[in-house]
């Protein structure tokens, strides 16, 4: 912390400005503090721990002075004003040069007027060579009108979707007001008084005028790096689609983070399938989990090796071919989102990492070829031998336990694989567990609750301005013959919810844990061609068979109203914040396929999961009772 505030942490823009900021100072200390993790901790705890910054905002406020660049910057302003008070320079130039001399800008063409000051003030250059040299500079920010007007219509683009599709009904106009303001305000700029007004009035404007206020917005912020390549566009759809304008499920997702989303959501990717985070002791990328059936677990990868290098060629800017020569890149100080752009690809592709593994006294490389990858998510309770899934809980009498973690595209197909698996073993009893699972597709959430139920609603779809939508099971396919139970805590949202509040309004299963958190809304999925983006929109609201809400953004979120799904009576099972972080953890470790040939881990004490408990022991009764799900036919 001294050694930055000390002028070590004066490190943006191309040289030291003289001034320690605060975003400056979070960011030195942030690479500093783990640095200073590794090389002075003594136990491997010691060197994992990374420094919290608090931190809200970015903020350029300036803590203090780096003192050896200031006595630099000072003379130069003496000089400035030696400049200013001779005639060579009007008090205008001598205004803006203060602000580039003393402080470093951020974009590109302002750190070149910065040059040009000093080169003046330095008396490398004329008053009259520096101000033939800034007209050329700030000549080269002037953007075409062509390529504004072009923006302002990709913009409306976006702007019409959601004034036609969003649930509830949207003002283009002011859509085109929120976007602009939240442009300038993302980009540290301040709206101009002239723009501000028309902001002011642009209630009531057709698109033809909105399109205009668009363009002239774009044309006062000129050509910037930090608007090229469809950054404008990205940073002005961004600002729109964001609370309060549109709930927290309506968002633009920007090329760049389009990969990364369709993994989220599809549970499938071209890789070599395993999970990765930084090993923050160590300075590389370790390996959480193989994933099953993937390249990687194919070729022998293994939990807890640690990725030194990775290899491979380099894929063009579309990411639709591999050019030129393998490149070996060291995974140190890699950042994780970097390792997984290197490693996704294109089928078929080789790439290698090179690896060190505990026991072996050398690294060692591995050779594989880029595949398509399904993340399991259906899980059952442990982990075979050969890393399939025992699902029994209690194996005397004969009860499963089911996890479902998402609702991706093979969701459905997963669980009547494993129930069907499940009824020929002769299971007597079922734990279904959607706790901390956030939702997904409607179609995999209609389908998992289609297999448990008889017939009847299952779902009710209401867009705006259309007709409701419902959605019924058949009795075709149902698999009734044993008592289920739904475990839910306030992670359990959108599709989850769906699936447990049917089981529940059929009497089909009975819901232990938590109260759920409330999400009854429909996203769609659009994708934005103009910039190579995806919009996710919510277009409906979705309701339970009995009627009942359940989104909570609909009500105050007050305890007594309607929303989510409440456990039923005498199954509601809390969490201390505590249980609700040990549970997480000790699901993410479900997930985890051993490495079974590495020294056992020392056993810590084991986690008592109540929930889970309390559904075992309901089902337990209901076996010694000779029950079964109450209420079978659904109503």
């Amino acid at each position: 912390m001294l050694t930055g505030l000390k002028g070590a942490a004066d490190q943006d823009g191309y040289e030291p400005d003289g001034l320690v900021t605060v975003d400056e100072l979070a960011k030195y200390l942030e690479k500093e503090g783990q640095n200073k993790a590794r090389e002075l901790g003594k136990k491997k705890e010691d060197k994992e721990q990374i420094p919290g910054i608090a931190r809200g905002v970015t903020t350029h406020f300036a803590i203090t002075r780096n003192p050896v660049i200031a006595a630099t910057v000072a003379q130069r302003l003496t000089k400035l004003a030696e400049l200013t008070k001779d005639g060579k320079i009007d008090a205008g130039l001598a205004g803006e040069g203060r602000g580039y001399l003393t402080r470093m800008p951020k974009l590109k063409y302002q750190q070149d007027l910065r040059k040009d000051y000093e080169k003046l003030v330095d008396g490398k250059q004329t008053a009259d060579d520096f101000r033939e040299t800034r007209a050329s500079i700030l000549a080269g920010t002037r953007l075409p009108e062509a390529d504004a007007r072009a923006y302002a219509r990709k913009v409306y683009d976006a702007v019409d979707l959601l004034a036609r599709e969003y649930v509830k009904e949207l003002d283009p106009a002011e859509m085109v007001t929120w976007s602009i303001r939240g442009l300038y305000r993302r980009l540290e700029e301040k709206v101009p008084a002239d723009l501000k007004a028309q902001l002011d009035a642009a209630k009531g404007k057709g698109r033809g005028q909105l399109q205009d206020l668009l363009a002239d917005a774009r044309l006062r912020l000129g050509k910037r790096e930090d608007l090229d390549e469809n950054q404008d566009i990205d940073e002005t759809l961004h600002a729109l689609m964001r609370p309060p304008h549109v709930d927290p499920y309506t968002n633009y997702i920007d090329k760049k983070l389009v990969a990364k989303f369709d993994q989220d959501t599809g549970r499938d990717f071209t890789g070599i399938g395993v999970q990765i985070r930084r090993d923050v002791a160590r300075d590389a990328l370790l390996v959480a989990t193989p994933i099953k059936g993937s390249p990687a677990y194919k070729a022998g990868l293994k939990t807890d090796d640690l990725i030194l290098q990775i290899k491979t060629r380099k894929l063009n800017a579309e990411r639709t071919r591999y050019e030129g020569e393998p490149v070996t890149v060291s995974t140190k100080g890699m950042e994780t989102d970097e390792a997984v752009k290197l490693i996704l690809g294109i089928p078929g592709e080789p790439v290698s990492v090179t690896v060190q593994r505990e026991g072996v006294p050398e690294p060692f490389e591995v050779s594989l070829r880029r595949g398509r990858v399904t993340v399991e998510t259906v899980l059952g309770y442990k982990r075979k031998t050969d890393d399939s899934w025992d699902y029994y809980v209690d194996n005397e009498n004969k009860i499963a336990y089911l996890r479902l973690t998402q609702f991706a595209p093979a969701s459905g197909r997963e669980m009547v694989q494993a129930v069907e698996r499940l009824e020929k073993e002769g299971v007597r009893g079922v734990v279904l567990d959607l706790r901390g699972n956030p939702g997904g597709l409607l179609t995999a959430a209609i389908q998992i609750v289609d297999l448990f139920i008889d017939d009847g609603l299952i779902v009710s779809i209401r867009p705006r301005g259309e007709p409701e939508q419902s959605y019924s099971g058949t009795s075709r396919d149902s698999h009734q013959n044993f008592p289920l139970v739904c475990l839910v805590n306030g992670g359990s949202a959108s599709g989850s919810e769906i699936v447990a509040a049917a089981l529940q309004d059929h009497k089909r299963a009975i819901v232990v844990g938590e109260r759920s958190y409330g999400k009854g809304s429909v996203q769609n999925i659009a994708p934005f061609p103009q910039t190579g983006a995806k919009i996710k929109l919510t277009t409906a609201t979705f309701w339970r068979p009995s009627g009942k809400n359940l989104n909570k953004a609909s009500t105050s979120g007050s305890e007594n109203e309607d929303w989510g799904v409440r456990p039923d009576t005498g199954y509601e099972v809390k969490m201390a914040p505590k249980e609700r972080l040990e549970l997480a953890i000790k699901l993410r470790d479900l997930e985890v396929i051993p490495n079974r040939a590495a020294k056992p881990k020392e056993v810590k004490d084991q986690f008592q999961d109540k929930q889970l408990d309390t559904a075992l022991n309901y089902l337990r009764e209901q076996l010694r009772a000779g029950g079964n799900a109450a209420g079978r036919k659904a109503g």
